[in-house]
């Protein structure tokens, strides 16, 4: 796994952790949870107590899904999508059962701690979490949505330089970066090294339409999802997979005049 793209979708998903959205989500999940008790927990904790195990339960939870899916996006990229929720939900019940056995044999005083099965803990919040992992794609709150090609999508454009890669048919590539000599070309799928010039790599992303971010950074225009402003003097083009891609003063005219920046 490629600890640079990690980290870039890790900065990419924590960064609508604190969105609105998010924090009604969160709130009106554990009101619920706290007014239901489901799972038995109504019957066995008092209000304090469920109120307490619930907001840990659901927040802890919230955590782990982050983390699965900064894993899956680096792992299998996003033109992957059966793999990447089928992973995402498994992650997030083998990190999260033991932390729920663990909460709920600490805060339950009633129930007993042989009634507390980690593989049916685990199995419940696989389901729970594979559908919310669905739900999101089908909503279109996760790209691609849906699992199934639709009428319409565009095949992605081959290129010489996919011709390099180890996995050609059908990944994108979003970015090349000089590497002293070598280039770093980032793709849906993740980060493969060639042995090549950044301006050889270049002239090989023909018939696909980019431009120089910096001396040591190319980026596909179709990648790019927005421009992230850092400070007075610090710019960097954010593109479809997380990544952010420096921008400097002496290529600033040619994302101007390509109408990325005012």
């Amino acid at each position: 796994m490629n600890w640079s793209d990690f980290r870039n979708h890790l900065v990419e998903t924590f960064s609508t952790l604190l969105s609105s959205v998010t924090l009604l989500t969160v709130a009106v999940s554990i009101a619920v949870a706290v007014i239901a008790g489901p799972f038995g927990t109504y019957e066995t904790m008092p209000l304090a107590a469920r109120a307490t195990y619930w907001s840990m339960a659901i927040f802890s939870g919230l955590l782990v899904a982050y983390l699965s899916r900064a894993t899956m996006a680096t792992v299998f990229g996003k033109r992957r999508p059966i793999l990447f929720d089928l992973g995402g939900g498994l992650m997030v019940s083998v990190i999260l059962a033991p932390l729920i056995w663990g909460l709920r044999a600490w805060m339950d005083p009633v129930l007993k701690l042989q009634q507390l099965r980690l593989l049916s803990i685990a199995l419940n919040i696989f389901v729970i979490s594979w559908c919310i992992f669905i739900l999101r794609r089908q909503i279109g709150l996760e790209q691609p949505a849906g699992y199934r090609r639709r009428d319409g999508d565009e095949d992605v454009p081959t290129t010489r330089l996919h011709r390099r890669l180890s996995d050609l048919e059908g990944v994108e590539i979003m970015r090349l970066s000089a590497n002293d000599h070598f280039v770093d070309v980032s793709t849906d799928r993740g980060v493969e090294t060639l042995r090549l010039r950044l301006g050889d790599a270049i002239d090989e992303m023909d018939p696909i339409e980019g431009i120089c971010t910096h001396r040591s950074h190319w980026v596909a225009l179709s990648a790019v999802v927005g421009v992230e402003q850092a400070g007075a003097n610090k710019t960097f083009v954010i593109l479809r997979n997380g990544d952010r891609v420096p921008v400097s003063r002496k290529y600033r005219p040619r994302l101007v005049e390509a109408g990325l920046l005012e």
